[in-house]
């Protein structure tokens, strides 16, 4: 930089621009600076993410986490999607633990978070399923109280800097990673390329997780991949959440808790819908948020298409504006109340999922199959069945190597996905990939070459429920 430039601050482009070409644009050719190198590198710090990085870090690997946004946690933080959902099956036994249990307890032990007694998981007496659906749609599924559990997202925020920092993971926060890197004479993956306020740069590794929910690395590496999402499915839709705050919750509840007031609730509500509000929320169930509610719009739409998500997100806010002045005018309890914050992130739920060695299936499911290469063990959503069991061949997509997809983007096909890419489930996904992860840097092979009884060996060390 000479002294004009100092003096201007003017700072030349050491890239030759891009050329425009009739309908398409040329990039030139150019090098980009390896700026780290890692044994492990995830790409997505949401709650498949975070699963995986600290599982790889804890197993002993040299771990870098790449997360787009200024902070971990994903749909559990940024997008205030703030339950854990369906981590017990039906007889109250809970399946769901590891990192994912380690995390609720650490909630706990901040007051931050909330759900039904343990002594009543599983329980199907009609009192109390009555009490607690009314309370959350969560804390009920299929006829029984269930374990599922409201969190603080603004304290889950730091919860999950405390893992990550007490694991020793190295965080390239405010970078979206874009692309992964293949060894030109392997085929391998082994690096990953990410945009920042810094410009492009990339990360070498020995293994490379794909946690981005959307699956944003797999066109790069070649890996088959199913998009459908249906319709009028829980998948196919995109949500916006934000909070209202002084509520007062007394006067409201008081209003609702007679027959009379229930029916003509639902009735303004309806109005609320007709009139293009979305009055569809819940109360957050946390002590020290009392007067502070939890609403969420839905819209179904192409969840990687940059301009459906720009309409959704902008559909979001008008519709969270004719929320609160519905709100304020009709229902009692609301007259005083007002947003106070909306979500960072659109409450995506479903986009690509790859085509692994393995294709999590509907029927498999139903007729309860088992796996011997079982790293996850769930219970089912909906209408109930057997417990389902995941194994560590849908973590990896078919015909790439050195790469694991531990996420919503995980081998599943959409009826599976429609209960299993849940916030919980997501994290039990990375902590199997990161934990595979590790031993396969560690010894020097392939992601499909690692001891399988091994890797559930230590998955059981870490509190992972396995058959």
């Amino acid at each position: 930089m000479d002294q004009s430039e100092k003096n201007t601050g003017v700072i030349k482009s050491s890239t030759a621009p891009a050329i425009v070409t009739g309908n398409a644009v040329i990039e030139p050719a150019r090098e980009i600076k390896v700026c780290d190198e890692a044994d492990v590198v995830v790409v997505g710090g949401g709650p498949g993410g975070m699963g995986a990085a600290v599982a790889a870090a804890r197993s002993g690997a040299k771990t870098i986490l790449v997360e787009r946004y200024g902070c971990l946690g994903g749909m559990a933080t940024g997008g205030l999607v703030t339950a854990f959902p369906n981590m017990c099956n039906d007889d109250g036994v809970v399946l769901i633990k590891g990192l994912n249990e380690e995390m609720m307890q650490r909630l706990r032990d901040r007051d931050a978070c909330d759900h039904p007694p343990r002594e009543l998981w599983g329980s199907r007496d009609p009192k109390q399923v009555a009490y607690y659906r009314q309370l959350s749609m969560f804390y009920t599924m299929r006829g029984m109280v269930n374990y599922a559990v409201h969190v603080d997202a603004e304290e889950l925020k730091c919860i999950y800097d405390d893992m990550a920092r007490e694991a020793g993971i190295k965080l390239y926060l405010h970078s979206w990673g874009t692309s992964a890197i293949v060894d030109s004479s392997s085929g391998k993956v082994c690096g990953v390329v990410f945009e920042s306020k810094s410009g492009k740069q990339a990360i070498r590794a020995k293994v490379v997780i794909d946690s981005t929910g959307d699956g944003d690395l797999l066109p790069g590496v070649g890996a088959g991949f199913e998009t459908d999402t249906g319709k009028g499915t829980r998948v196919s839709h995109a949500s916006h959440c934000f909070w209202i705050a002084n509520v007062d919750t007394a006067k409201f509840d008081e209003w609702k808790s007679t027959p009379e007031g229930e029916k003509e609730l639902q009735a303004r509500l309806q109005e609320g819908f007709k009139a293009g509000a979305h009055p569809r929320g819940a109360a957050t169930l946390l002590p020290h948020q009392e007067g502070l509610r939890w609403f969420w719009t839905r819209e179904e739409c192409d969840q990687i298409d940059v301009k459906a998500l720009t309409r959704v997100e902008l559909n979001g806010r008008i519709k969270m504006r004719k929320t609160i002045d519905f709100l304020r005018a009709n229902i009692p309890g609301y007259e005083e109340s007002y947003l106070v914050l909306s979500s960072p992130q659109l409450g995506t739920r479903g986009s690509r999922r790859v085509i692994g060695d393995y294709m999590l299936n509907k029927g498999d499911a139903d007729a309860g199959k088992t796996h011997d290469d079982t790293v996850a063990l769930f219970p089912r959503g909906g209408s109930g069945g057997p417990d389902l069991h995941v194994p560590y061949r849908a973590l990896i997509p078919r015909g790439v190597d050195g790469m694991l997809v531990a996420c919503r983007a995980t081998s599943m096909d959409l009826e599976i996905s429609e209960y299993l890419n849940l916030i919980p489930h997501c994290v039990a996904f990375g902590q199997a990939a990161g934990t595979a992860a590790a031993q396969a840097a560690q010894a020097g092979v392939g992601v499909r070459d690692i001891d399988i009884k091994a890797l559930q060996a230590d998955l059981k060390k870490q509190d992972v429920v396995l058959p």
